[in-house]
């Protein structure tokens, strides 16, 4: 027999560790990938075709066991699911395979935890402010997920990603809705609920404007014989990271060394974006060569020159002369092309942080008179 009271307690409970296990495992999840995929090697697309097809078996086996009122609704509904789930595979997973895994497994985990999270707010709230709640708090845990991201060296936060772990959420609502039981949905909520939820709504867009400007403000560097590629910091910047780069990493290569060829880094090590970006442009340029594609791997190699000096010669990254002037005389004329690097393409070029939060505090403050504009209505 059920113990409603102690759901009560225990689904909170249940939310927060699946929360925080979500976050903190976050650095594991390409770990988890690369022994997946050196395990099955030629067959890891086939792994990933029946991991996919055991969760459909099992969601169609939960839906024929739970659907036995008003079949035809529930069941477009769950075609409807299944049609958004479609379009942000498409629009959002990496065509990668290895990468789609990990987008997947995430997407799945923001859908369970969205419906944690609401089923840890029914009864307290009405269905609507608990859906709005729940959709809320699972995007604010996918920012700390990012956001932890940032702080690791080697790894960033993006906003595709984010909508990605959004995305389950939503999917897992509508899921929640449409399908389990579309005609049991209450609207009704009271004052005081309304106006915690437009505080609520208020702080989760300051949340959301210091994540943007934190993780994805980035900045155009315009140079005339490369081209223009993202950076987190100006071109004046650079220049001075450059000389402090080579001097710590010159002082304590074996630091440089650590950082720069583990695979099992230190977990908690504080992001050193410079270092993330040399590697960025190291491997696109390293690609490039492979696949021949010599002018966009010159572009890159003289961005590294130029830029990051620092790490390309203190771990042996650099190309000697004769393979650079080799490249050149094959690339001719067209190294004089306009070039745009692709590393980066999730940093955006924001406001002055001025005008940005003036715009953020502006946004913030709707819900936030909301709320006390429903007081006053209340009262």
């Amino acid at each position: 027999m059920r113990n409603p009271s102690a759901q009560r307690r225990l689904l909170p409970l249940a939310s927060l560790i699946f929360s925080v296990g979500i976050i903190f495992s976050s650095p594991y999840i390409g770990m988890l990938r690369d022994y997946l995929s050196s395990s099955f090697g030629d067959y890891f697309n086939l792994f990933i075709y029946i991991l996919l097809g055991t969760v459909f078996i099992n969601v169609a086996l939960f839906l024929s066991a739970h659907i036995k009122t008003e079949r035809l609704k529930r069941y477009s509904a769950a075609g409807a699911v299944a049609l958004s789930l479609l379009l942000i595979r498409r629009a959002l997973i990496s065509p990668d395979s290895r990468v789609a895994l990990i987008e997947l497994i995430h997407l799945a985990e923001y859908g369970i935890l969205s419906l944690l999270i609401f089923y840890s707010l029914k009864g307290r709230l009405s269905n609507r402010l608990a859906c709005c709640w729940s959709l809320m708090l699972t995007t604010m845990v996918g920012m700390s997920d990012e956001g932890l991201q940032w702080l690791l060296s080697s790894r960033v936060g993006e906003l595709r990603d984010l909508a990605i772990d959004s995305s389950g959420g939503m999917i897992g609502q509508l899921f929640l809705f449409l399908v389990i039981y579309p005609s049991r949905v209450k609207y009704k909520a009271s004052f005081r609920h309304i106006r915690s939820f437009y505080l609520g709504l208020a702080l989760f867009i300051l949340l959301g404007g210091l994540f943007i400007d934190q993780v994805q403000r980035g900045y155009w560097i315009e140079d005339s014989t490369i081209g223009r590629f993202k950076s987190r910091f100006t071109s004046s910047k650079l220049h001075q990271l450059q000389e402090r780069r080579l001097s710590i990493w010159s002082g304590n290569p074996l630091l440089l060394r650590e950082i720069s060829d583990s695979e099992r880094e230190t977990l908690w090590r504080m992001e050193d974006f410079y270092l993330t970006e040399a590697r960025c442009h190291t491997r696109w340029r390293n690609q490039h060569e492979e696949e021949r594609d010599l002018y966009r791997a010159v572009k890159e190699n003289l961005i590294l020159t130029k830029w990051y000096h620092p790490y390309i010669s203190l771990t042996h990254q650099q190309w000697e002369r004769r393979r650079m002037q080799d490249y050149l005389k094959k690339v001719g004329q067209q190294r004089e092309q306009p070039y745009i690097s692709i590393c980066f393409r999730y940093l955006y070029h924001l406001p002055r942080r001025s005008v940005y939060w003036l715009l953020v505090f502006i946004l913030a403050g709707s819900p936030f008179s909301l709320a006390f504009w429903r007081r006053r209505e209340g009262s």
